[in-house]
């Protein structure tokens, strides 16, 4: 099983006309500023890898982590969760690297 831990958000309220906004709703409502909400959501997508590096550090699991974390500039975010066409050709590189190097000469 091949996974990932997410790259980290900027809360801006923006998002796609059909649904949204997801983070910058609940920061307001807290009262956290931009910054705040950005640090947040940062502090807990490394925990998340955390968890996921030891779930991936026992063999019997064969689960795989692919680190995503750090890949996207902020002017490749889309809106809150997603990234442009640019910045999902770089998490899919990262995705292609891991199987290639899982399973050599079949990828």
């Amino acid at each position: 099983m091949f996974g990932h831990c997410y790259d980290f958000p900027i809360p801006n309220g923006v998002h796609p006309d059909c649904i949204g906004p997801w983070l910058k709703p609940s920061l307001d409502y807290a009262g956290w500023s931009l910054g705040q909400g950005t640090a947040i959501a940062r502090q807990a997508l490394v925990a998340f890898k955390t968890l996921l590096v030891n779930l991936s550090n026992v063999p019997a699991n064969n689960f795989f982590l692919i680190d995503t974390q750090g890949i996207l500039q902020p002017a490749d975010w889309a809106n809150e969760l997603h990234p442009y066409p640019a910045g999902f050709k770089k998490m899919a590189e990262k995705f292609v690297d891991a199987l290639l190097a899982n399973f050599p000469g079949r990828i």
